[in-house]
């Protein structure tokens, strides 16, 4: 009999008690001890089992990690820890002389610390032996969590602290935690000393961070009424919304504002998530200023579409699914407005600087973070408070990103005063260049006419006065052949004034004078061209050009097919009067042909020109008069007025938004660059496939 005893007590040893020999925690000293090493855990099924059941489990697991993380679970988890409480004796004091110290060593308040807040409900026992059969005589119990009023808490704190009342020897800590969100658990043990301390600090720093972000966003916000840029705007909801975040994160947020509101809980978090992303998308898209990028543009607006639907679609989707598809969202955002804030590094944009280095920080963070709460990192001090210390960095690099993206709009502000100052005394100059040349043109056939009008009159008043049975017929052929003359010289005076009126009209261009429509830019220059050389051509055979046998070179690089839909009449204006005053000034002398060379080239940006002749070119100090009207170094001959240029810019400037400059060519001759932007470009389907190959120019020499 006495053997059989002897055996059910060995099988009660190896299988009723089979963690007897499970690792313990050694607690002899005050402190905050870490206990996440020796806790081992257990996942219940769909139905939930009492402590007298869980207490007899075999199957317990162990984690070998001080910071507990075990991401989503759909069942809740037990959590058991064995504590060696070895109360301090004398032995064990250094200063047997301090009374005081020996006090606090051998009479110690401990407390059971967990430092994750989003935890749902937490059922804390402290037994005093490991198989547990009446519960509320062997352990004492605690429920905590953010789903219970938080005045029920033994400490004014966001952390889950209740007191442990330890018994010298062996104490078994059992806790069940049923959550939505991560399963985390990073416990420790801690005596009431530590513990006010720790509190103080904690405080302290908790507050200060909070203070500096409101003073943060008040800042920009105030900033955003005098300056009424969004951007400020933005940024002081992104302040706003990470701060109501980090604090539902971190139980601010309950401690504070909602304390008798635990049912909050379940959505503040992501909603404070969901907006904190939207004005985070929209503060990115307004300070790097990327509406001007189409494409880019486009992708940001579905990621703020995706986190307009997050904020939708809170109430339908469950917790545990819905903060992992959050932190991956936040984590695109997040890295996108990183690599792009890169790119625009790269560029030498001054703001974009401090911009990627805050971002830099605050990812770095936020991942670690996000890692963390998804199971993929462990939990450590670095991963808790990363995103906080990042954050807090972010926010003074970014105050400083602002400071200078200010400065620099001031300066921008400042130049386009100077550049609007400068266009201004342009247009008064033109303006002035423009009334002395009308005048100057106008002059003489006005003179002219005056002239010839006070002599017919002079003559008429003569032939008033004569006696014409006395006057002889030649005196009166020849008054009669005077008064013919003058009356041709106002006749001659009126055309020119009436062609000087013409030309003076359409130095003002009227978008109605050039209707709009699609045409092939490429085939109106090789036709103009054409036209050209085949009318010098015709000259110099016909002998029409004086002996001069001059001629005419053209190169053009062009894609074959260039379709635009602009204003076909002022292109075929701008190359003409191009083609024109090359030829018209180029010396009749030469012992060389007249070489023009055109070049287009289509982007994403617009249409660039570039005209370029082997002709004399003009003086360093005459090229900037160029585009003056009434500016021209062959008047009197040929007819021309130096208005031509002025209307081919007049023509790029007003009507197609575009730029012109001039300068001296390689060889020597006038070199003109045209820069059109945002012109609607297409390209015939059958030779698409050869600008993919490489054939996309082709070079033309006529």
């Amino acid at each position: 009999m006495q053997g059989h005893r002897l055996i059910i007590f060995f099988l009660l040893v190896i299988f009723g008690a089979p963690n007897l020999y499970a690792a313990s925690f050694s607690l002899n000293q005050a402190g905050n001890h870490e206990i996440g090493h020796v806790v081992e855990y257990w996942q219940e099924s769909q139905e939930r089992k009492p402590l007298e059941e869980i207490s007899q489990q075999q199957n317990w697991k162990s984690h070998n990690s001080s910071d507990i993380n075990l991401g989503f679970s759909q069942s809740p988890y037990w959590f058991k820890a064995v504590i060696d409480y070895q109360q301090p004796g004398l032995d064990q004091i250094n200063d047997l002389d301090e009374q005081t110290d020996l006090d606090e060593q051998t009479d110690l308040d401990w407390y059971i610390r967990i430092t994750y807040p989003p935890l749902d409900y937490i059922n804390v026992y402290l037994c005093d032996s490991e198989i547990v059969t009446k519960p509320t005589q062997q352990c004492q119990t605690a429920q905590l969590g953010d789903r219970i009023p938080f005045d029920n808490r033994a400490r004014f704190n966001p952390n889950f602290i209740t007191p442990a009342a330890l018994s010298p020897g062996l104490n078994y800590l059992y806790i069940e935690v049923m959550t939505e969100g991560s399963y985390q658990l990073p416990i420790s043990l801690i005596d009431k000393k530590s513990l006010d301390e720790y509190l103080a600090i904690n405080d302290f720093f908790r507050g200060g961070y909070l203070t500096l972000m409101l003073s943060m966003m008040l800042y920009n916000f105030s900033v955003f009424f005098m300056t009424r840029s969004k951007t400020y705007l933005y940024y002081s909801a992104f302040i706003l919304t990470f701060a109501l975040f980090h604090m539902t994160y971190e139980g601010s947020g309950f401690q504070l504002l909602w304390p008798n509101f635990p049912a909050i809980n379940t959505f503040a978090m992501p909603v404070a998530f969901a907006f904190n992303q939207i004005f985070t998308v929209l503060f990115v898209v307004n300070f790097l200023n990327l509406k001007n990028n189409v494409r880019i543009n486009n992708y940001f607006n579905v990621l703020l579409g995706l986190a307009v639907l997050t904020l939708i679609l809170i109430p339908l989707i469950p917790y545990k699914l819905f903060i992992p598809i959050q932190n991956l969202l936040n984590i695109t955002i997040t890295a996108s407005a990183f690599f792009l804030s890169l790119k625009y590094w790269h560029k030498k944009q001054s703001a974009a600087r401090l911009f990627t280095l805050a971002w830099a920080v605050f990812i770095t963070g936020m991942i670690t973070a996000n890692l963390r709460t998804l199971g993929v990192l462990p939990g450590n001090f670095f991963t808790q408070y990363g995103y906080q210390v990042g954050s807090f960095i972010e926010i003074i690099l970014l105050s400083l990103a602002l400071g200078a993206r200010i400065q620099r709009l001031q300066l921008d502000r400042i130049q386009a005063k100077h550049d609007l100052i400068h266009e201004k005394q342009e247009k008064m100059i033109e303006l002035q260049q423009l009334i002395v040349g009308v005048c100057h043109e106008m002059n003489t056939p006005i003179g002219n006419i005056s002239l010839s009008n006070s002599y017919l009159t002079d003559l008429g008043d003569q032939l008033k006065e004569l006696d014409l049975a006395t006057v002889k017929p030649s005196d009166f052929h020849d008054r009669i052949s005077d008064q013919a003359v003058a009356i041709a010289t106002i006749k001659s005076s009126t055309l020119a004034l009436s062609r000087l009126t013409h030309v003076f009209r359409n130095i003002k261009i009227n978008e109605g004078d050039h209707p709009k429509g699609t045409f092939d830019l490429s085939a109106l220059v090789m036709d103009q061209t054409t036209l050209f050389k085949t009318k010098v051509d015709i000259e110099a055979e016909s002998n029409l050009d004086n002996g001069t046998n001059r001629s005419i070179l053209f190169n053009i690089k062009t894609p074959d097919h260039l379709v635009l839909e602009s204003y076909p009449t002022a292109f075929n204006l701008i190359f003409d009067q191009l083609i024109t005053n090359s030829w018209d000034h180029y010396p009749s002398n030469q012992q060389y042909n007249l070489e023009i060379n055109i070049h287009l080239h289509r982007s994403n940006d617009g249409l660039s020109i570039i005209f370029s002749d082997n002709g004399t070119g003009l003086p360093s100090d005459e090229i900037d008069q160029l585009f003056m009207p009434f500016f021209t170094t062959s008047r009197g001959s040929n007819k021309r007025l130096g208005l031509g240029m002025f209307q081919v810019k007049t023509i790029i400037i007003e009507l197609l938004n575009g730029t012109i400059e001039q300068s001296i060519s390689k060889a020597g001759g006038l070199q003109i660059f045209i820069f059109i932007p945002e012109l609607k470009t297409e390209f015939k389907a059958e030779v698409k496939a050869d600008f993919k190959k490489g054939a996309m120019k082709r070079l033309k020499t006529i």
